[in-house]
């Protein structure tokens, strides 16, 4: 077989993070379009499984840690060999692997290799010879940068499967009785959520700048705020002391993937940190204001509503990475510092004011293409 066209069962590979994963999803939906026949199996990580059940794109999926990426768990050597064995049972027609470009390909090449996938695909700099049935260049980061919805879409492009490469990814809409169930008081009225909880230090913003922000937009933007966090952690608590008003909740550690999610598809805007909260919220459709540390360019928000602040982080938190390192020096930033809170309130009252002008929300008039997605 050579037509990826043909296939009838595909193994997705995908094995870093949630938003990582939210990210994909235009890529797998059309796959499910282009090779519509075919079973669609998706080997992913603990950290991105909880999104599963809302992606609406695969129709089974396996968990693994690999020990080549960054995580708390990983899979040992004869977990691997079984994870081989139990791929090979399947009996996959072909394999396609989605990447960063700062991450090495071939580790997910041998295990489809020793699964005797016979297509297998995925961007790679090194020549991998026989790993990989059909090899792509990677072009990034050395001549380009896209951003990673836009690189997963031009790798189906590459096998000749025409994806409409315009396509953003979408996640399941929840049920509005989820909403009213478990927040029935936030449900009567409009709110902003806030969600500064970022696994990475280097992502964080400070807690003396999220403080005076959080203040600035209950007093005088006199907007309802939700806070949210995965754990209560020192860091989250600094943000928020002393703040007791009654139009501040604080949800940290409170909620479940699916609350969270329902609160952040009824929020007027949401604003983020770059984080996994972010992606769900652009997945979902909603207005998002981001501050986002200049750690991956291709990752950044892409609702059609959304503003976007760059800052510089810490050089003692720079990754070890060579190919990170190459992209912070040789490329030019946006912006390096924090913008000021008040400039953070004009932008959501920009956006909201944007949201209420148009008659659906995301993509209803014109070019629907957010900022920064130029197409070739």
């Amino acid at each position: 077989m050579e037509n990826w066209k043909d296939c009838k069962r595909l193994l997705v590979i995908r094995l870093d993070n949630m938003g990582d994963l939210i990210m994909s999803n235009a890529a797998l939906a059309e796959l499910k379009e282009k090779v519509p026949d075919c079973h669609l199996t998706l080997l992913t990580s603990t950290a991105a499984a909880p999104i599963l059940p809302y992606l609406g794109t695969v129709d089974d999926a396996l968990i693994f840690d690999s020990p080549w990426m960054k995580g708390r768990e990983k899979t040992d050597g004869p977990g691997i060999l079984r994870l081989v064995k139990k791929l090979e049972s399947f009996r996959f027609d072909g394999c396609i692997i989605f990447n960063v470009y700062s991450q090495n390909v071939l580790p997910a090449t041998l295990l489809a290799y020793l699964a005797n996938i016979p297509l297998r695909t995925a961007y790679c700099r090194e020549n991998p010879y026989h790993l990989l049935s059909h090899w792509i260049p990677d072009t990034e980061p050395l001549f380009e940068i896209q951003h990673q919805i836009k690189r997963d879409l031009k790798l189906l492009q590459h096998l000749d499967l025409r994806p409409n490469v315009r396509r953003l990814p979408r996640l399941l809409g929840l049920s509005d009785s989820i909403h009213i169930r478990c927040f029935p008081n936030i449900m009567q009225n409009e709110y902003l959520l806030v969600h500064l909880d970022v696994s990475d230090e280097k992502r964080q913003i400070p807690a003396n700048y999220a403080h005076q922000l959080i203040k600035l937009l209950l007093q005088k933007g006199g907007y309802k705020i939700i806070y949210t966090g995965h754990t209560d952690t020192p860091y989250l608590r600094a943000c928020i002391e002393d703040i007791d008003d009654a139009r501040f909740y604080n949800l940290v550690g409170k909620t479940s993937l699916e609350e969270l999610m329902s609160l952040v598809e009824h929020a007027q805007v949401v604003l983020s940190v770059n984080t996994g909260v972010m992606h769900i919220a652009c997945a979902l459709e909603r207005p998002v204001a981001v501050l986002y540390a200049n750690t991956n360019p291709q990752h950044g928000a892409w609702s059609a509503y959304h503003v976007q602040w760059d800052f510089d982080y810490p050089s003692e938190l720079k990754s070890s990475n060579q190919i990170i390192r190459y992209v912070d020096e040789g490329y030019p930033r946006r912006a390096e510092t924090l913008p000021s809170p008040q400039a953070v309130l004009e932008a959501i009252k920009t956006l909201l004011k944007t949201v209420a002008s148009t008659d659906k929300l995301i993509y209803a008039k014109g070019d629907p293409y957010p900022a920064g997605f130029e197409i070739d």
